[in-house]
């Protein structure tokens, strides 16, 4: 006797919940409703079901948008420069014009007077000529490749 009546809760259980699944899902293609009525106290309500006996709005819902992929997360940008000031953009370009000039100066020139520092003049050595060569390529190359840049 045991047997039979845990065969038939189990079975009854089974039948019930393959029917309440069945019964509460809708197909996306139908349409969904929702139920706007006042009630007895004045308040509006906003059911699934519509109620009995009391008049009430009958509201389609929008369908359900279907699921899509995500979108792709963006890489970061390789170095991507700020724009600059058109002051700083001036500095940059009369920089590069003196590095230039001071450069074609000092590579075609002989002899080089410079300031003493005590009123008078002094030739720059040899040593001092290479090293203001040196220091005048590197400005030159920083600031007129950043004019390049810009062009």
């Amino acid at each position: 006797m045991g047997y039979i009546m845990k065969f038939s809760a189990i079975f009854s259980l089974a039948m019930l919940l393959a029917l309440a699944s069945t019964t509460s899902v809708q197909s996306a293609d139908q349409p969904q409703y929702m139920y706007k009525w006042k009630g007895s106290d004045g308040e509006i309500h906003y059911t699934e079901r519509p109620p009995a006996n009391i008049p009430f709005e009958k509201i389609r819902m929008a369908k359900k948008a279907k699921a899509t992929k995500p979108a792709p997360v963006a890489k970061p940008a390789q170095s991507v420069k700020a724009p600059e000031s058109d002051k700083y953009s001036a500095w940059k370009k009369e920089n590069c014009k003196i590095a230039t000039q001071n450069l074609d100066i000092l590579e075609n020139a002989g002899r080089i007077a410079q300031d003493d520092g005590q009123g008078g003049t002094r030739l720059m050595t040899d040593e001092e000529k290479q090293a203001n060569i040196d220091k005048m390529t590197e400005q030159k190359n920083k600031y007129c490749s950043e004019v390049a840049e810009e062009q």
